[in-house]
């Protein structure tokens, strides 16, 4: 309730003005209302389920690309024929407002799994454990690699396949709204594979995509005029490895910190994904200004298999764990 009505309000505000400051200054104000939800909705996810919490927190991270092709297609219309950017700012705020009472409103918490209230020093305390817990930092440090290939898709797949592959700006919509498609579909398979096959190794499977996404972006590198026509299935499998992996690692940071500490080891990952976000654009945009796409897209591909490193390393960690103990 609190991430919706900030988020609303602040998107009201920066309507209010036409002014880029108040309007850069409400999207900042946005952006902590929407970061709220993120550590609740894990939390909720792990109240409501016991079993197949993958599947489950992958269903409720279909959300975000569902709400970025909504959005694609709404709020550009809106703009354009409606009076501009700060039409659009109010009915997604509308958009906001009518989402979160559905979900205030039908959401219950289950009886008997709520725990007692802790002081802010206890909570504290606690961060600073998950902060050393090894499956903590592998997870936040693979997220953090994961976030890049993500927003290189959310920012550049468009720009590099109509500067660099030269399809229409049409076809290049097109495969943009395939790449969400494909992220949807994946983060609803992720979560059904991870409960059936991976229970436990979730980390690992973050691993297998950091694989997965380095092969994607290598494609985006690669793809050329001459094999235009690969454009949309590069696309889907760009949206289906770099945005597909979300709702894997929400799962495994809510049974990391267990029912007491969910919405702490949440957010102390978002909390660095969040400051990967605010450098990663910049320098994939610093390098295709310096030198090409193509080479950006290889930095981001190099970078994606870095992202291995964490889970080999938590992995060795295990080990020695266990001789240690025998």
């Amino acid at each position: 309730a609190i991430s919706g009505a900030a988020t609303t309000l602040a998107l009201v505000s920066a309507a209010a003005v036409p002014n880029y400051g108040w309007l850069a200054a409400g999207m900042a104000l946005s952006s902590v209302g929407y970061a709220v939800q993120t550590p609740a909705g894990g939390r909720a996810i792990l109240s409501r389920f016991d079993r197949e919490r993958g599947q489950a927190m992958g269903i409720r991270q279909t959300g975000v690309p569902i709400g970025g092709m909504v959005g694609a297609l709404v709020l550009p219309l809106v703009a354009v024929h409606f009076g501009g950017y700060r039409a659009a700012l109010l009915v997604a705020a509308a958009m906001i407002a009518v989402l979160t009472s559905v979900a205030v409103a039908g959401y219950r918490e289950p009886s008997g799994k709520r725990p007692a209230p802790v002081r802010s020093r206890e909570v504290w305390r606690g961060m600073g454990v998950l902060l050393r817990d090894p499956r903590v930092i592998a997870v936040t440090l693979t997220s953090m690699v994961l976030i890049n290939a993500q927003l290189a898709l959310n920012g550049f797949l468009t720009v590099t396949a109509i500067d660099v592959v030269g399809v229409t700006p049409e076809a290049a919509a097109t495969g943009f709204a395939c790449a969400f498609a494909a992220a949807t579909f994946a983060r609803l398979f992720w979560g059904w594979y991870s409960d059936r096959f991976m229970r436990g190794g979730r980390v690992t499977l973050m691993a297998v995509l950091c694989a997965l996404s380095a092969a994607a972006s290598l494609c985006c590198a690669l793809l050329h005029p001459p094999i235009s026509v690969l454009f949309v299935p590069t696309a889907m499998f760009v949206g289906f490895s770099a945005a597909g992996w979300n709702g894997i690692m929400a799962a495994a940071l809510a049974e990391i910190g267990g029912a007491e500490r969910a919405g702490s080891a949440l957010g102390l990952t978002m909390t660095a994904i969040f400051a990967m976000s605010a450098v990663g654009p910049v320098v994939f945009g610093a390098i295709a200004d310096a030198s090409s796409l193509d080479l950006a897209w290889l930095v981001t591909a190099a970078l994606c298999l870095v992202g291995v490193v964490p889970v080999l390393w938590l992995n060795a960690q295990h080990r020695r764990a266990v001789e240690a103990s025998a």
